[in-house]
Order: structure tokens, then C-alpha cells, then sequence
């Protein structure tokens, strides 16, 4: 696709010639949580719901296995007003207690209510509620290879087949607005050790914690994932409007002195 000069043109002097836009900053506080709408699984049961640390637990067998969400202190977010996005960020800490259960008592999924007061601006909203729907994979533990593509025994297979864990935006979300524009927390994924991931492989017969990612985004945008080459195009796009805005003000420079 070919990016007329005139195209070019138009947006450098729009880049230019139009004021600096106000970003703005989103605070989240009093963050309660609840598993709900669970699929599949025996002997399914909560505790904490509606409060900073909630769990869900499920499955027969020696010990159950479960999800753990706790609250962390979000660090204030500044959406950009080019991107309509913020950085992104840790949102939560998300653990996956994985133990041996017996064959047909796992969960295939859950959701995850995530309620917090929103200040825009010191702009109040009370009580949005975000849901991230989790996928739950509970593989053979006996495997060879796993079904991460690992031999078992080795690494996140040491005791037995990994599982896998996925959450994604779910539609039925909440949101708060700027300048009458809805936006969203969308997840993105998780913060395992030091790593973004976007599935959470957890080692049986122990406690895998990771922090659960999160950006604020368009309302309408949330859930999404835009394109390898949609990315690039944007990317490039704002380099040859910047670079053109930046030889501009060269040239000013120049005739003022």
C-alpha cells in the first residue's frame, strides 16, 4: 500500500499545526474480585468472593486443584491521546494451585469479576466491573511429549505434564468514559517471572503464581488483537509523520536565524 505525498503533507501539517493534546490519567482503586459462571469440574467451590483475594477450587482426589486472584496496587495509567491506549501494566496476581485430581473432575473454564472505582482526571466512576474469561486445560500428567511440545519430566514437566491456562476480554465488560468516549481494562495475558506470556504453562503438584496484564483501550477495541501488519503500517506511519514535522521545524529554525 502506497502512502501519497500529498497524504504525507496533509498529515504533517495537521501534526504541526494542531494544539498538544491532553493526555489523561486513570487511577483504579478498592479492587474486588469473584469467580463465576464455571464450566465443568466436580466438587466445585469459592471462598473470598467479592473481596481482594478470591478463589475458586475444584476436582476428587488428595488435594483440589484452584485459581487465586489477589488485588495489587495498580500504578497510576496515562492514556495517550494519539494511541487511545495506556502502558501496559500488572492488574492483578493470578495463581493456579495445580494438583493431581482424578480424570474428568477439572474445569474446562471460568470468569473472573474484577470490580474497581475508576478516577479519570479526579473524575469518579464506582463499581465497573471488567470479566476476564479464563480457559483451563487440564492435560494428562503422563504424556510424552507434554502438551507444550517438552519431554516430560523435564523443566515446567518435572512432575508430571503441565497444564495451560488462558484468559481473554469477555464482552459482557463494563466501562468508564473519557470525554464521552467508553474505555475498557483489557488483560493481556501474563507477567510470568519476568516474561510477558501469553498462556501460562503451570507446573503440577505446587502453587504457580504470575501476574495477571492489563491496558486501558477503547471500549470497542477490547479483546482484540490488531494484526502483525496493521502494527507495522501504524508504526510507520507516525515515523514518516514525525519525521516530517521534524524537518518542518528544522526549516522554521533556519529562517528565524
Amino acid at each position: 500500500m502506497r502512502i501519497s505525498s500529498a497524504l504525507l503533507a496533509a498529515a504533517a501539517t495537521l501534526a504541526i499545526g494542531a494544539p498538544a493534546l491532553a493526555s489523561t490519567t486513570i487511577q483504579f482503586s478498592n479492587i474486588r474480585a469473584e469467580w463465576f459462571d464455571v464450566m465443568g469440574g466436580l466438587n466445585v467451590n469459592t471462598s473470598g468472593q467479592g473481596t481482594s483475594s478470591a478463589q475458586v477450587r475444584w476436582g476428587i482426589g488428595d488435594n483440589q486443584s484452584g485459581y487465586r486472584f489477589d488485588a495489587i496496587g495498580i500504578p497510576e495509567l496515562v492514556v495517550d491521546p494519539l494511541t487511545q491506549t495506556s502502558a501496559v501494566t500488572n492488574i492483578g496476581q493470578f495463581t493456579h494451585l495445580n494438583f493431581p485430581i482424578n480424570s474428568g473432575s477439572s474445569i474446562t473454564g471460568v470468569k473472573l469479576r474484577f470490580t474497581t472505582d475508576v478516577l479519570v482526571n479526579d473524575v469518579a466512576f464506582q463499581n465497573i466491573e471488567f470479566i476476564y474469561a479464563f480457559d483451563h486445560f487440564e492435560t494428562p500428567n503422563g504424556e510424552n511429549p507434554c502438551a507444550d511440545g517438552g519431554a516430560n519430566g523435564v523443566g515446567v514437566n518435572v512432575n508430571g505434564c503441565a497444564d495451560r491456562v488462558s484468559v481473554n476480554f469477555n464482552q459482557q465488560s463494563g466501562f468508564f468514559t473519557i470525554d464521552d468516549v467508553e474505555y475498557a481494562l483489557d488483560v493481556r495475558g501474563f507477567l510470568v517471572g519476568n516474561e510477558p506470556a501469553n498462556l501460562f504453562w503451570t507446573q503440577e503438584g505446587v502453587s504457580n503464581s504470575a501476574f495477571l496484564r492489563g491496558q486501558v483501550v477503547l471500549r470497542s477495541t477490547a479483546g482484540a488483537v490488531p494484526e502483525p501488519a496493521t502494527w507495522a503500517m501504524l508504526i510507520t506511519g507516525f515515523g514518516l509523520v514525525g519525521a516530517a514535522a521534524r524537518r518542518r521545524q528544522s526549516t522554521l529554525s533556519q529562517v528565524a536565524g
